[in-house]
């Protein structure tokens, strides 16, 4: 099985590396990218983690660097003695990780064949991993079992789909599961269904979700200097934030009908995956709508006639929550499962989505029994409650203000969770690890 599953990858990765080679070239990242893939890095890296205390966090895109984020600066602070590694997959992921002042080091995540995986572990001799939400790698977990690093599932999530998935093949799950130390998950449904699958119920506990915690984004004074200039204060600003196909059309659309309607409408346009830039911008030129992309502004300052903004950037987008009325996050009025309704809840700002909201149905129903925000069906019932909202200033305090208050109420699952990273660097000893 083994044999067979490393086959598979590597014709898998034989595949994937020429596309992660020349995605890598807008980042600057191409080489230095598919050789850490490998497991390769340069002398200077290898000097920099001799006889280091690792710590290893491996943090798949965005919204998971984003939770690790709260953890390594809470880990810096500590444990200074420590040497702190984020591994990413997704050059997105590593883009908005390297913000995070407080890692020692940055690196992508290798390929899962038996191989590069003892090579990685070999490298780093981490005296502790944590892997953020949910990422089951077989040969990476079956080394750290065999290592007997200490391993512990933070911020634990298993969705609904996912979990329909891993149940139809619980039989290869479980024995992934048995290297896990511990299992700090989310909430009470995510924890039954990893118990489901195979966790032992004694490993698993309900820290909350760390994401209440991370830090807000940067105030007004502190983002990007030219925002203010972009974005039209002055009128009524909303903000589509991690739409997907399908979504940027409702929300064009809406947005036309608003200004027909004599409403100051000012549009924010973020696509969720930086290869729909240039797609939503097509889907822009073909109405009779004035936009700017986000990125003409970095290189020059265009014309100013225009009131619709595509954010065509990568980290900025909680910045322009800031500015905004009103929020609708995407992947919500198609099946998608919805993105997080936190960031902008953060902000003290009324809070919109549609009903596929199956990634994180215990934050929609706390946001909506605080009255924090609203689930609009499709497009019709978008355009009223955004009307709805445009004329009524107080209910947008309301909401947002019990949105942040909802926030304060439910964080500290960081505390919970560094409680539980404790005693296993306490009773962490690199002699007691072997190097197979």
């Amino acid at each position: 099985m083994r044999l067979l599953y490393d086959l598979l990858t590597a014709c898998a990765s034989l595949l994937l590396l020429p596309y992660s080679f020349l995605k890598g070239l807008t980042y600057g990242l191409a080489l230095r990218g598919t050789l850490e893939r490998f497991a390769h890095y340069p002398r200077a890296v290898k000097k920099q983690l001799s006889g280091k205390r690792v710590i290893l966090i491996h943090a798949v895109s965005v919204g998971e660097v984003l939770v690790a984020s709260s953890l390594i600066r809470n880990l810096k602070v500590e444990y200074p003695q420590h040497y702190l590694v984020l591994s990413t997959t997704t050059f997105t992921g590593r883009h908005v990780a390297e913000q995070i002042e407080e890692l020692d080091l940055l690196v992508f995540f290798p390929i899962d064949l038996s191989l590069i995986m003892r090579r990685f572990l070999r490298r780093l001799q981490p005296e502790l991993v944590l892997i953020v939400e949910t990422e089951l790698w077989p040969n990476f977990l079956r080394l750290i079992r065999r290592r007997k690093i200490p391993l512990l599932l933070v911020n634990g999530r298993i969705s609904k789909r996912s979990f329909s998935r891993y149940r139809r093949i619980r039989f290869l799950i479980r024995p992934m599961l048995q290297a896990f130390t511990g299992f700090c998950m989310q909430d009470s449904i995510c924890a039954r269904r990893i118990k489901a699958l195979g966790a032992a119920e004694d490993r698993v506990l309900v820290t909350g979700n760390v994401k209440f915690d991370v830090a807000g984004p940067a105030s007004v004074s502190t983002a990007g200097t030219d925002l203010p200039k972009i974005v039209k204060t002055e009128e009524f600003v909303w903000v589509g934030g991690s739409t997907r196909s399908g979504e940027n059309e409702i929300l064009i659309d809406c947005h036309q009908r608003l200004l027909q309607r004599g409403i100051p409408s000012f549009l924010v346009l973020a696509p969720r995956h930086p290869r729909r830039f240039d797609a939503v911008a097509e889907l822009l030129k073909k109405t009779d709508l004035a936009f700017v992309r986000r990125s003409e502004w970095q290189e020059s300052q265009p014309n100013t006639d225009y009131t619709v903004l595509l954010l065509d950037t990568i980290g900025e987008l909680d910045q322009l929550y800031e500015f905004a009325d009103v929020v609708f996050v995407g992947g919500s009025l198609v099946p998608l499962g919805g993105h997080n309704l936190l960031e902008p809840a953060r902000c003290g700002k009324p809070v919109l989505h549609g009903p596929h909201m199956a990634n994180s149905l215990e934050i929609t129903k706390l946001l909506k029994e605080a009255g924090a925000s609203r689930c609009v069906a499709g497009q019709e019932e978008l355009l009223e409650t955004l009307e709805l909202l445009f004329s009524d200033l107080s209910l947008r305090t309301n909401m947002g203000r019990n949105g942040r208050l909802m926030i304060e109420k439910n964080a500290g699952a960081t505390h919970k969770t560094l409680e539980q990273i404790q005693p296993l660097l306490r009773s962490g000893d690199a002699s007691t690890r072997n190097t197979a």
